[in-house]
């Protein structure tokens, strides 16, 4: 009997722990938010979204970079790589978001997306404008060719 009481004790201690873990998650958010304010032109909380998984981040616009970070990662996007970026309500797996929109930004191959609150977007569009790559595909390339040819 004393062996279960203490296995729901650890359990229910663990769960504690949790929540009070992700309660906190938006002051850590706002501490990064404040850390990055200084020497950015543009600070503000979002989402980044890894396939099912949304996680809670800061978004701070540099010159050069796009810095997204958590308690758990830190990671940027250097812009000379970012080849389109684009607002949407939807996102790539097809999920439509609400009281928000989706901010993709493709480089080369890779698709990064993060959720911005609607109050947010319209700075978000001023500093960051979207942007349509212009150059021909690989394959239209070698069609001009061809045609050419005959």
């Amino acid at each position: 009997m004393l062996v279960w009481m203490s296995i729901a004790g650890v359990g229910v201690a663990a769960l504690l722990g949790w929540n009070l873990y992700y309660r906190f998650a938006a002051s850590r958010i706002e501490a990064l938010m404040d850390k990055r304010r200084p020497t950015s032109r543009m600070v503000s909380g979002g989402e980044f979204v890894d396939g099912s998984r949304h996680l809670k981040v800061a978004l701070a616009l540099t010159n050069s970079d796009l810095f997204y970070e958590n308690a758990d990662m830190q990671a940027s996007l250097d812009l000379r790589w970012v080849r389109e970026i684009e607002y949407d309500t939807r996102l790539a797996t097809g999920h439509e978001v609400v009281g928000s929109k989706v901010l993709r930004m493709r480089c080369f191959s890779q698709v990064f997306e993060f959720v911005v609150p609607n109050d947010v977007v319209a700075r978000w569009h001023m500093m960051l404008p979207p942007r349509q790559q212009n150059e021909p595909a690989a394959g239209s390339e070698l069609a001009m060719r061809v045609a050419s040819a005959t």
